[in-house]
């Protein structure tokens, strides 16, 4: 780890870290230097996460956080803050899925997409950027996806969840850059995670993902990691209110 990529003596908050994308942000940013707090609603999830850290000879921490409660998530800032450290890097990881055609979805499937995948965004956001304004700056990555730039039947409040994301990420980066705080959205495709199982076990959906990524194979967790250490970096200090797509190279494609 060279010295403008270490994250040593810094504290990472990661929201959704129990699992697939989350937990593999987790692993690198701690495997860095970062003392990780590891945030999700299922505490058994992040507990492992934290431990596997620790036992790569990290320092990592477990925390029950409901992004989608302004108390709860001010309240395990706190405890973040009381047991960790004040947060320095935020990675807004959190985020759900439902398939349904529109005029099927419901009002309530609708709200609960967006509370999740963006509202919670904002939510953390705004928990963690007093203190960083107060110490002179800090790092928030915003997990976006390639749906975000997509359209994509059955999908929209994930798509358009995701494309807010991206405006979020826009928006919060030019207010706060003269506060020190870099925001940037690291925006996956196809990766092999929980969301993705189950449409490769048929075997057409699989052939018809794979035919529309260029390097004809899917993302693996661990592939996001270097990216986040990398914006959470002091190498990335000139970069904010980006949006990176880790791909494949789909959205480039025709």
């Amino acid at each position: 780890m060279t010295a403008d990529r270490s994250l040593a003596g810094k504290v990472a908050l990661v929201t959704g870290a129990g699992r697939g994308i989350g937990r593999a942000l987790a692993q690198a940013l701690g495997a860095a230097g970062a003392a990780v707090a590891c945030a999700a609603r299922s505490l058994n999830e992040v507990r492992a996460a934290a431990a596997e850290i620790r036992d790569a000879g990290g320092a990592a921490d477990a925390f029950r956080m409901d992004v989608t409660s302004t108390d709860d998530v001010e309240a395990q800032v706190r405890a973040i803050a009381a047991t960790l450290g004040p947060v320095d890097i935020l990675v807004n990881n959190a985020g759900i899925m439902v398939k349904k055609k529109t005029v099927e979805m419901t009002d309530a499937e609708w709200e609960s997409v967006l509370a999740t995948n963006l509202t919670s965004m904002f939510r953390c956001a705004r928990a963690v950027a007093p203190s960083m304004i107060a110490r002179g700056g800090g790092r928030i990555i915003n997990v976006g996806s390639m749906w975000g730039k997509l359209g994509v039947p059955q999908h929209a409040a994930y798509c358009v969840s995701k494309a807010g994301v991206a405006a979020l990420t826009r928006c919060l980066a030019i207010e706060w850059a003269r506060d020190g705080i870099r925001v940037n959205c690291l925006a996956p495709g196809y990766v092999r995670t929980d969301f993705s199982t189950e449409a490769l076990t048929d075997e057409r959906t699989r052939s018809l993902i794979l035919g529309k990524i260029p390097l004809r194979r899917l993302g693996e967790p661990h592939e996001m990691g270097p990216l986040a250490v990398y914006l959470a970096s002091p190498a990335a200090e000139f970069m904010t209110g980006q949006t990176v797509y880790l791909d494949g190279g789909q959205t480039s494609s025709w």
